[in-house]
């Protein structure tokens, strides 16, 4: 057993990015993860935790389950894009998707995430059960994720004449479950992870690189989708106009683009009207910018190969992951108004 450690706020940046691409125009989550932990390094639930009844905490543990097993994956594995998988037969492009096996009865798994020169299913599990997990066997969670990830196939399109088969191709899983501390009665927060596999062929070179790139395009379409940059016709999407901002502590002076995001889901508000809605406020953080790297963005628009960005803070409490989603305090904005076609 050992010990992981998670900065909280990469924890909001990755929440902000499943948010973005599962329920877009949602509401604001900053400051939410650090007003309900007690103040210290661990990850432990002021109280007894949130939730009242065993349906709400059930559901707390799901969703912050969820933005944990993903901080986890970015952070301690470098994966950079996840595809949310939305249902059986999820199509990342026309030549590959991910389908249920024939008489499974589990649930889909969370995503398919990528990084250059690796692929992994993903499933999250949140627990607030007082299980002994920590003292040995595999928990409950684990097992069901488990049972997830083995029941389904990555499939690839085989045009053979006259008919179009689709061919299994093998690819690893990660199942992650997270159990937070709690305060009152105290209790150690727990993390445990398993690396099954889906079955089917091994993938060649090329293909690998394929399906990397097409979990990396739908990575950056949901995320633009949530953000509001894009907007979805009948299978096809166009661009919005959209507003572009610089961060003023950022040296590469690279340009971003998306939305201010408040309590009451994205403004479009003008920079110094977000300033005055800041200070009105109990928390100055639960107003922030949230965005994608312009030039990352326009490399989705043109079908070009999307590569990571490096992870960096910038100034006090800005983030830019590797996958370029930017989250900014407002005062570290510089607004360069709105940009109507692409560049």
């Amino acid at each position: 057993m050992s010990r992981v450690s998670f900065d909280i706020d990469e924890v909001a940046r990755s929440a902000w990015n499943e948010i973005l691409q599962t329920a877009p125009r949602s509401n604001s989550l900053f400051a939410f993860l650090e007003d309900l932990l007690e103040p210290s390094p661990n990850l432990v639930w002021r109280g007894r935790g949130p939730g009242r009844g065993t349906e709400m905490r059930r559901s707390f543990s799901g969703l912050f389950g969820r933005f944990f097993a993903r901080a986890y994956l970015e952070v301690h594995h470098e994966f950079v894009w996840f595809a949310a998988i939305d249902g059986d037969n999820f199509h990342l492009s026309p030549n590959w998707r991910i389908s249920r096996k024939p008489r499974s009865q589990t649930e889909m798994p969370d995503w398919i995430c990528a990084r250059p020169g690796e692929l992994a299913i993903g499933e999250a599990k949140g627990s607030h059960q007082k299980s002994n997990a920590s003292r040995g066997g595999m928990p409950g969670p684990i097992k069901t994720a488990d049972g997830q990830i083995r029941g389904v196939r990555v499939q690839k399109r085989v045009r053979n004449r006259p008919r179009t088969t689709w061919r299994s191709k093998r690819v690893k899983g990660w199942a992650v479950m997270s159990r937070w501390g709690l305060a009152n009665p105290p209790r150690d927060p727990f993390l445990y992870a398993l690396d099954p596999e889906t079955d089917g062929q091994e993938l060649s070179t090329k293909e690998l690189e394929q399906l990397v790139q097409a979990v990396a395009r739908t990575h950056v379409g949901q995320t633009a989708l949530g953000l509001g940059l894009i907007e979805a016709f009948d299978g096809e999407f166009a661009v919005t106009p959209r507003r572009r901002v610089r961060l003023a502590d950022d040296q590469e002076k690279r340009f971003f683009t998306g939305a201010v995001m408040t309590p009451f889901g994205p403004l479009d508000l003008d920079f110094d009207r977000a300033k005055e809605l800041t200070a009105l406020l109990p928390d100055p953080n639960l107003v922030r910018f949230v965005g994608l790297e312009e030039g990352l963005f326009a490399s989705f628009l043109d079908g070009q190969t999307l590569v990571p960005r490096e992870r960096q803070r910038i100034g006090d409490r800005s983030l830019v992951g590797s996958d370029g989603l930017v989250v900014a305090p407002i005062n570290q904005i510089i607004d360069l108004g709105y940009q109507v076609n692409p560049s």
